[in-house]
């Protein structure tokens, strides 16, 4: 019989030996050839140079033995050094490791692998003295199964659990046996302690043969119901030895013929009708009862089951998984917010963000539409209070995602749904949004307060915003402010801008606001429709028709308090609003507004139960939101502190709608599409569709990939040296109390697709480093790079004659990159910029080449090839009008009149769908042709 304490105490001795040798062995090398070169060599250096000029006579001298043997040496001591700081930095990897080390000794080896051979000594003496010392203190685990007669059915409890060597005393019983070990082991992997036997909850352990392409994922899936759980599997079987003599120790490498104990839990479900209670002893040789299989997966939901690089799994990871995929399932507690903060002193509403979204295209179309090539400022980044509120607009009006139990990444509560478009709201009560009817009172309403100005700043801006949604139709609610008032709530706006209206003084207020009521009261005669009395679909139907709600905002004086309060007697909802700040007027509705926006009602007849705050912005936040909305419309803001650079030539105020044609005209040219050669393992497209290949074969691989997982992907390529975690899961919308396992499982995702494809499994294809992500240099290539380094090269070449030829072949390379928009087809937020960054630098590289070609004679060739590239681009982005002026002119320049008619009738169908007209400059290209046609 073994003495039970024979292998621990044979582990030890291991353990002790391997640490006397390799600590030995390091001091060695250490300590040993510092003083074996000393004692041989001393210092290298010359002992009777005094100077550089004596040390460069030395150097020419004939070469001797004496010299060879200070050069040997020299190189010897700057190999000590190496070795020596090799050291130094692989003891304190090991130090800050240690708790990883301690979990699962496997990290070790997984270190040493990747690394390169001049730094894998250091760390093979360092880990392997690390590793002994631990064995040394910690006991090892050791496998415990129960025994079966031969004429049983081998359904095994196995078990792992610390051997501590405690005196135990013995159960009297199998079955008591069974339970004491199952519970020990359940402890020891952090799951909660199964109960008497069939009781909801119950662990039992299933001994499974592992046969030909099994993977641990697939085992979870079909046993656990799960694939999440494969860590479970893994963490119960890492230590136990197989019959071939080997470990599980790679979760991505299991082999035929392996015992894997696998937890398979049972929950009991309350049946239609009482049924009885079972026997709670049941039979040791009683089989459990066969698990349910669920469906198959789909393709795209395919992950890797394989370890991250540089970490190892444990019961703790498994556990958190268990949380995870319950925390998925789970409902969220938390309603959706109807209110965006944003900073200190700011908020606005859903509904107003959403209006901030549609002036955002806006502005990104105006800041390059009319861009010039020699322009090098770039444009102007959005404001981050405006950025914000569009990402919370954007996440709440992307399509509501169903909680699905074994979705890769879960994300973050997305605000309300906004109002309709063209509503306007003023605040926010119970969570949920209040309209501005709500300030339509009998008499008017006056707001008083120190956030007085802050929330009819926010009240101005939702009217603006609210008809950058119903662009290009009228906006449903307008406004009239005096000019002084207009100028201290939203300066640098022009006197008549969309829904606002500024007018010089409180008179011609006033009487703007009479003239809207008359005809407001016309409209109504017309349609013979009176709201108190008509059907509210009528009513509403009147409204869309009608000139709208107007909003009187202005601060009474006594000249014209009572033209005032004869108006504020006449407001009613969808018709006028009157609003008057810090000053009383008689007969109206009292607010106070504090500086956070909450309202105290002061007038006894407008008490209300339940509180109102009001939507607030501070000076700056109303500053960058006209910003915003002015640039939507082609103008120019006021700057801030001094101009950095002139408007571009032909800058006009017209007012533009977003580029949404559906459809591409027809292009008598087109860039060549043949796919680059591939250099790298995987080759990621972002330019176009979102599209992987792998070791050059023309067939795309990863197509079933989900959605979020080519996110991730066009992400990382965006950014080549790499984002943050937290910047990945913010620019993501994911979950915060998820984004750690849905970065896991993203990256899981991406390595399962891409090593079933390349064979590779020794290399990460993404580099986390901490909370650092990358994509593999060495093994990932993408087209976005080669489009920015073709681009770089382009005009790079200082030999004028030598330039136009190599800048030619350089755009045309990098247009071979450029399919399409970044990232095409995805609605990521994210992505606006870059798409955009993109455009510019490839609009430039051609129009630069276009304007050269123009200023001088080149041969025809060259000239077709620019015309190429003008296509292709036209064809991408039709409605860049300065795009189609220099293809106008270099189809005339070739005598191609019909091509250049072609090109501005496709250009004027485009810029018609979004209510624009050519500018002058573009219909005078065509001038000179229409004219020569009539002289014939």
């Amino acid at each position: 019989m073994t003495h039970p304490y024979a292998p621990q105490l044979r582990q030890r001795l291991t353990a002790a030996l391997t640490a006397g040798g390799t600590l030995a062995l390091t001091l060695a090398l250490l300590a040993g050839m510092p003083c074996v070169l000393w004692r041989a060599t001393g210092l290298p250096w010359p002992e009777h140079v005094s100077s550089l000029g004596e040390f460069g006579r030395r150097l020419m001298q004939p070469v001797g033995d004496p010299l060879m043997i200070d050069l040997l040496a020299v190189v010897g001591w700057v190999c000590w050094a190496a070795f020596a700081c090799t050291v130094v930095r692989e003891t304190c990897w090991y130090t800050t490791h240690l708790p990883q080390l301690l979990r699962d000794r496997h990290a070790h080896d997984e270190h040493v692998a990747a690394l390169s051979v001049r730094g894998s000594l250091a760390a093979l003496c360092i880990g392997t003295l690390v590793i002994a010392l631990i064995g040394l203190w910690r006991p090892q685990s050791v496998s415990a199964q129960q025994s079966f007669l031969p004429g049983e059915e081998r359904v095994r409890i196995a078990a792992t659990a610390p051997l501590l060597p405690a005196p135990v005393r013995q159960p009297t019983s199998p079955a008591v046996a069974v339970t004491a070990v199952a519970g020990a082991m359940t402890a020891g992997l952090g799951l909660e302690h199964p109960g008497p036997p069939g009781t909801a909850g119950e662990v039992r352990h299933v001994e499974y043969s592992v046969i030909e392409g099994d993977t641990l994922w697939d085992i979870a899936h079909t046993h656990l119901g799960d694939a999440l759980k494969w860590p479970r599997i893994y963490a119960l079987n890492k230590d136990r030895v197989q019959s071939d003599g080997a470990q599980l120790t790679d979760p991505d490498l299991i082999r035929p013929g392996w015992q894997l104990t696998i937890p398979v839990a049972h929950r009991a479900t309350p049946p239609p009708t009482p049924a009885p209670v079972p026997d709670a002893t049941p039979s040791p040789s009683a089989a459990p009862p066969a698990p349910t299989v669920p469906a198959q997966p789909a393709p795209d939901q395919d992950m890797g089951a394989g370890h991250e690089a540089g970490r190892a799994h444990t019961p703790a990871e498994s556990e958190q998984h268990t949380e995870t995929a319950t925390r998925k399932t789970a409902p969220h507690p938390a309603p959706a917010p109807a209110a965006i903060g944003l900073g200190e002193a700011s908020l606005i509403g859903i509904t107003a963000a959403a209006g901030l979204l549609a002036a955002r295209r806006y502005w990104y179309w105006h800041q390059h539409r009319l861009r010039e090539p020699d322009q090098q400022a770039e444009a102007p980044a959005l404001s981050p209070l405006v950025d914000k509120a569009a990402q919370a607009a954007h996440a709440a009006t992307r399509p509501c995602r169903p909680p699905v139990p074994d979705a890769l990444v879960t994300y973050r509560t997305p605000p309300q749904k906004p109002r309709s478009t063209g509503t306007v709201t003023i605040g926010v009560r119970d969570n949920t949004e209040v309209l501005l009817d709500e300030l339509a009172l009998p008499g008017g309403c006056v707001w008083t307060g120190p956030g007085s100005a802050g929330a009819a700043r926010a009240l101005l801006v939702g009217i603006l915003t609210a008809a950058e949604r119903r662009r290009p139709g009228p906006a449903p609610v307008t406004a009239i402010v005096p000019e002084h008032l207009a100028e201290s709530l939203l300066p640098g706006l022009p006197a008549q801008f969309t829904a606002l209206t500024q007018t010089p003084d409180t008179a011609k207020a006033i009487r703007a606001a009479e003239q809207h009521l008359i005809a407001h009261a016309r409209t109504q005669d017309e349609q013979d429709t009176d709201p108190a009395t008509t059907e509210p679909a009528t009513a509403a139907s009147a409204q869309e028709t009608g000139p709208g709600t107007l909003l009187l905002l202005t601060v009474p004086d006594a000249a014209h308090t009572g033209q005032l309060q004869a108006l504020a007697a006449r407001s009613r909802p969808h018709a006028l609003i009157v609003l008057t700040l810090d000053a009383p007027l008689p007969g109206a509705a009292s607010w106070h507004v504090t500086d956070d926006g909450t309202t105290t009602h002061l007038d006894p007849r407008d008490q209300h139960p339940r509180p109102l705050r009001l939507f607030h912005l501070t000076p700056e936040a109303g500053r960058d939101m006209t910003e915003v909305l002015l640039t939507a419309h082609g103008q120019r803001p006021r700057p801030r502190i001094l101009p950095t650079s002139p408007p571009p030539d032909g800058e006009r105020s017209d007012t533009p709608a977003p580029p949404t044609a559906d459809e591409e005209p027809a292009r008598p040219h087109a860039v060549e599409a043949s796919r680059p050669t591939q250099t790298k393992s995987v080759r990621l497209h972002v330019l176009g569709p979102i599209t992987l290949y792998a070791r050059g074969h023309p067939d795309p691989v990863g197509t079933n990939l989900r959605g979020e997982v080519h996110e991730f992907l066009a992400l990382l390529a965006a950014h080549p040296t790499g984002l943050l975690a937290s910047d990945i899961a913010d620019k993501l919308h994911l979950d915060p109390g998820s984004d750690h396992n849905a970065l896991k499982n993203l990256r899981r995702a991406v390595r399962r697709a891409l090593r079933a494809a390349t064979g590779i499994t020794a290399q990460e294809f993404i580099v986390l480093q901490g909370e650092f992500h990358k994509l593999h240099s060495e093994l990932v290539e993408t087209d976005l790079a080669d489009f920015t380094r073709s681009l770089n090269e382009a005009f790079s070449v200082s030999d004028l004659n030598e330039k136009e030829k190599d800048a030619l072949s350089a755009v045309r390379d990098a247009l071979a990159h450029y399919r399409g928009p970044f990232a095409q087809g995805g609605d990521y937020l994210w992505a606006d910029a870059i798409r955009e960054h993109c455009a510019v630098k490839a609009t430039d590289a051609v129009l630069r080449l276009a304007r050269q070609a123009e200023g001088a004679g080149i041969a025809p060739r060259e000239r077709d090839s620019i015309l190429t590239l003008l296509e292709h681009l036209s064809t991408i982005h039709p409605d860049h009008e300065r795009l189609a002026q220099h293809t106008i002119r270099l189809y005339q320049a070739a005598g191609r009149h019909d091509a250049a008619r072609h090109t501005y009738t496709r250009l004027k169908r485009y810029l018609t769908d979004l209510g624009l007209e050519p500018e002058p400059a573009t219909q005078a290209l065509l001038a000179p042709m229409t004219r020569s046609r009539q002289a014939r």
